[in-house]
């Protein structure tokens, strides 16, 4: 069975006795990851309609028949548990929902296996980019299989769109999804799906919701420059390169239970750092960089005072220039 990075994070929040909250997308193996860590805990979900029901009638007399550890599955089943857990439990319990609940207890986060993890080795550590050389690729490293995801309009969104709306939120999210590695201009959404302002910024709150999309925050200091300052849009699942090398690296410091701080920096000038780990490692991004990705970083980190960068490809071809160390997608 594939190794998942959280399961450590994940074992370690459980020992300590109270309540862990696990959140995220459908089909990330959440229940799996849980029913192999612990397997002395009672097991329920609430995407069945006779726990569900209890769970809504009653929420408290729901908590008090379980008995011991326990996992309570799809939480976002039952808003009235959800309501009542919003008061601090003292029990061994571990929540799980494929909803962006947020809840006072200790939270996790899991997405579908990162390269790392398919490939049965330890990813680059965020702290590190830029200071850790990366190695080799080794040649036709086989990737674990990982089973098809279900649909999300289909499994997630009967509860959070209108019936009447999902062919038009279909359109949206192939628009939204054009957009993905692009600074969000909600107002070109809205000419290009002929949308209201609001129906675009409920959708992308749904999109958020359900684990589909990271929105990168401008940093606090501008160093003296004009910022954008406006989030940048990636979805997790994207045929753009940016998007891909973002969501790996998202996912990595996820799967460690790391709270990394990960934003993108740009000037009115159009100086361009594509992602920037906690406010002082900057990370260019290029399929094939040129000499100008590198002069780029390079500005930056002279602007900043950093010494140490990192250049991100689709090829192998690790070197060192200054400060910057480059690295393949497939070595993250």
């Amino acid at each position: 069975m594939l190794h998942r990075s959280l399961a450590l994070p994940l074992r370690r929040a459980a020992q300590r006795g109270a309540t862990v909250f696990l959140r995220g997308p459908r089909s990330s193996g959440k229940t799996a990851l849980l029913e192999r860590e612990f397997p002395g805990h009672t097991y329920v979900s609430l995407d069945n309609a006779a726990e569900r029901s209890r769970a809504r009638s009653n929420p408290a007399s729901f908590l008090a028949s379980l008995r011991g550890p326990a996992i309570i599955d799809d939480l976002h089943g039952a808003p009235e548990l959800v309501r009542h857990l919003l008061f601090p439990v003292e029990r061994p319990l571990i929540l799980v929902s494929s909803r962006r609940l947020t809840l006072g207890y200790e939270t996790l986060e899991l997405y579908a296996p990162t390269r790392a993890e398919r490939q049965r080795r330890e990813p680059v550590s965020l702290a590190m980019l830029g200071r850790f050389a990366p190695s080799a690729i080794p040649v036709a490293t086989p990737f674990a299989a990982w089973p098809a995801r279900r649909n999300f309009i289909e499994s997630d969104l009967r509860d959070l769109v209108s019936v009447h709306d999902l062919d038009r939120f279909e359109a949206f999210l192939k628009t939204a999804q054009s957009h993905s590695g692009q600074i969000l201009d909600q107002q070109s959404l809205v000419r290009q799906c002929g949308l209201s302002h609001s129906t675009v910024s409920r959708w992308l709150g749904v999109l958020d919701a359900c684990f589909q999309t990271i929105l990168l925050p401008f940093p606090s200091n501008d160093f003296g420059r004009r910022l954008i300052r406006r989030p940048k849009l990636h979805f997790l699942e994207s045929e753009c390169f940016e998007s891909q090398v973002v969501s790996e690296l998202f996912r990595n410091a996820k799967h460690a239970g790391e709270t990394t701080y990960l934003g993108y920096w740009r000037d009115s000038n159009g100086l361009e750092i594509p992602l920037l780990v906690d406010g002082v490692i900057p990370v260019g991004i290029a399929s094939s960089p040129n000499p100008a990705d590198v002069n780029r970083l390079k500005r930056w980190m002279k602007l900043a005072g950093a010494k140490q960068g990192a250049l991100i490809a689709e090829s192998n071809a690790p070197a060192r220039t200054g400060g910057i160390l480059r690295y393949a997608l497939d070595q993250l």
